[in-house]
């Protein structure tokens, strides 16, 4: 089989994979977004961070979630960086 030909086909497959996908994937996710019901998990962690899931946030609030976000991103890849010799799966190299 040509490369052509294998890559032809490998796209019609990905495209009837698709077309046979996005209507139940679409209706799931409506059906997600769309739920005004939260589970006792998000309610926990609402409860935790001290959100209120039915009011939307204001700017100030979103900038300090995006920071707080970014802060412990970097701080957690840091972490990763300094501790990266003694992780599992490190092959040593330090």
């Amino acid at each position: 089989m040509s490369p052509v030909l294998a890559g032809v086909l490998q796209f019609l497959a990905l495209f009837v994979a698709l077309g046979l996908a996005y209507r139940p994937l679409g209706d799931y996710m409506a059906r997600v977004y769309s739920c005004d019901k939260h589970l006792r998990v998000e309610k926990w962690v609402y409860k935790a961070i001290g959100a209120n899931p039915s009011t939307e946030m204001r700017w100030p609030a979103y900038l300090r979630g995006v920071l707080a976000f970014s802060a412990v991103s970097v701080l957690f890849l840091y972490l990763m960086q300094r501790l990266q010799g003694s992780l599992p799966g490190s092959l040593g190299f330090v």
